[in-house]
């Protein structure tokens, strides 16, 4: 075992023992770059809520099916996904809610409010937020669950992990593990802000060779400034006067970079490519079209979400014969000619008809179409 997994490893059973209090107040704590980073701060830096806004909005905007066995035809959708909850009645809001609490606290969470069917199956799943949730474990490994103080059996709870660990029932949380790099990014931005402020830097400095006292400078400014604040008037200066420009040395310029590495950082947590938060990209890696941006994303970044979700509400349906699938269809569409292409072989080749093809290109079908060619 590395030091990182003896690390990994201590972070992980002491954030178990930890309760809820206690693990909230030990991210209050200041990173290195002086910011404390709890999932309201973090979700002010635009990279973190670039990143849950984009994996949110694309798992919740997919259509969501329930097929039986191996059937290719869905069947009809159950109660859970007709109306989840009563917070929730949409899918698509119940499905980003889902999504924002395991990018930002690596769980989510829910209570089974309601059951309808011969089998009892969830009907119904108020979603609760991930940190009134305490996980505690006894001498005997087994873990207890409370939401608010009150404890809460397992087979009542929906429960989603982002990242799961071996001996752990809580999946590892993203912003606890990205928080030195959040810290920096918040810092950066702060700065900026300072730097760019009113009173953080002078535009300029007047300078004389004769001799000014107080009175002379405060008078000399003043007049300055009625002349000239706000305008882009020519300056007439007297007197050996001479105003000098303050430009932003180099070295207090950097903090452009370390908002740039601060992007792809927090991107390399999230799995999300730099260039879809605005960050750099080298120019190997830069798309040639959005088809291969979209592939590139759904292979590398999406999938694995997606896959989580299908699991966790596939286990609230008949799990011997029914599973959940999103149709992520949208994302791997090739271009306009290529696809028309495809189609065509597919007709030709009998195993789709015209009116199978024209339900992928969002279009009605026509009367009597039958498999087999093109007549």
């Amino acid at each position: 075992m590395t030091w990182f997994d003896r690390w990994v490893w201590s972070r992980v059973a002491n954030r178990e023992a930890l309760t809820l209090e206690q693990l909230l107040l030990e991210e209050a704590r200041p990173t290195a770059a002086g910011e404390p980073v709890t999932v309201e701060s973090a979700l002010r830096l635009s990279t973190v809520w670039g990143c849950v806004r984009l994996l949110s909005d694309s798992v919740s905007t997919l259509p969501l099916h329930v097929y039986r066995g191996d059937d290719r035809d869905p069947i009809p959708a159950p109660p859970l996904l007709q109306r989840p909850s009563a917070d929730f009645p949409e899918l698509a809001d119940w499905l980003w809610a889902v999504m924002a609490s395991l990018c930002l606290r690596g769980n989510a969470w829910g209570v089974i409010t309601a059951r309808s069917g011969a089998g009892m199956l969830p009907a119904q799943v108020d979603l609760v937020h991930p940190d009134r949730v305490a996980v505690t474990t006894n001498g005997d490994g087994i873990p207890t669950i409370r939401i608010a103080g009150q404890e809460y059996n397992r087979a009542d709870l929906f429960h989603v992990k982002a990242f799961p660990w071996p001996g752990s029932l809580l999946g590892l949380s993203p912003i606890a593990y990205a928080r030195e790099a959040i810290g920096l990014g918040l810092g950066a931005e702060k700065y900026g802000a300072r730097l760019f402020g009113d009173a953080a830097i002078p535009s300029g400095v007047l300078t004389s060779d004769q001799r000014i006292g107080q009175p002379e400078a405060d008078n000399l400014k003043a007049r300055w400034a009625q002349a000239h604040k706000g305008k882009r008037e020519i300056a007439v200066l007297g007197g050996d006067a001479k105003f000098q420009p303050i430009t932003i040395a180099p070295d207090e310029a950097q903090f452009i970079q370390t908002q740039k590495f601060s992007v792809a950082t927090i991107c390399r947590f999230y799995g999300v490519p730099p260039e879809m938060m605005a960050g750099e990209t080298a120019g190997h890696e830069a798309y040639t079209s959005p088809e291969m941006r979209g592939t590139d994303f759904l292979t590398f970044s999406l999938r694995p979400w997606l896959a989580r979700v299908e699991r966790a509400i596939s286990s609230q349906l008949l799990a011997s014969t029914q599973r959940a699938k999103f149709n992520a269809g949208g994302f791997v569409r090739a271009t306009l000619r290529d696809r028309y292409e495809a189609h065509r072989i597919a007709i030709e080749a009998g195993f789709l008809t015209r009116n199978e093809v024209r339900e992928l290109e969002d279009r009605p079908p026509l009367p009597g179409d039958q498999p087999g060619g093109i007549a």
